[in-house]
């Protein structure tokens, strides 16, 4: 049971990669025990016929797992409406800011340096190649480095986000 889906941006989809690794072939293994895994099943449709047209450089394709939410799913043309879609963006969205303020917050508990904590959640995510010796000319690598740092740049800003939005002063007393 194949499925394709665009994702909004390429941290999200790199994101699926570590929530569902993919098979030999680059298909993105979907399970039921993951919450998202579950919405995932939960949106996909059939269609009378194959449904083309969703083309470009964020789409994924998903294989869904035999189970008893899909079982009348097997042997059909699957896809996602646009509606499912955003959706399902959003809810990848909000999986991915639940994960990071839980990563902020324990390494912040573990008093690391923020820079350190972010860093190590764009590593540990494999948000960005951490393969950077196999890199295959100083421009590539360069190219991996401005996007590591500008992702390590844009996570630092939510981690400000999250400090300045959570009001802690009811727990100092």
């Amino acid at each position: 049971m194949i499925v394709k889906f665009k994702v909004d941006s390429q941290m999200y989809a790199d994101y699926m990669t570590y929530l569902f690794p993919p098979d030999d072939d680059g298909v993105l293994k979907i399970t039921s025990e993951h919450l998202l895994g579950k919405l995932f099943i939960a949106h996909c449709r059939e269609a009378p016929r194959p449904i083309f047209g969703l083309d470009g450089e964020l789409i994924v394709t998903l294989r869904l797992p035999q189970c008893e939410a899909t079982q009348n799913l097997r042997s059909k043309f699957l896809f996602y409406n646009a509606g499912d879609m955003i959706q399902l963006n959003k809810a990848l969205q909000a999986v991915f800011d639940l994960d990071f303020m839980g990563y902020y917050r324990k390494g912040q508990a573990a008093e690391f340096a923020k820079k350190d904590i972010v860093e190590a959640f764009v590593v540990s995510r494999k948000l960005v190649s951490a393969d950077y010796v196999e890199a295959l000319n100083k421009r590539a690598y360069r190219r991996q480095q401005r996007a590591a740092a500008s992702l390590v740049k844009k996570l630092l800003r939510k981690s400000y986000y999250i400090d300045e939005s959570i009001d802690d002063s009811g727990l100092k007393k």
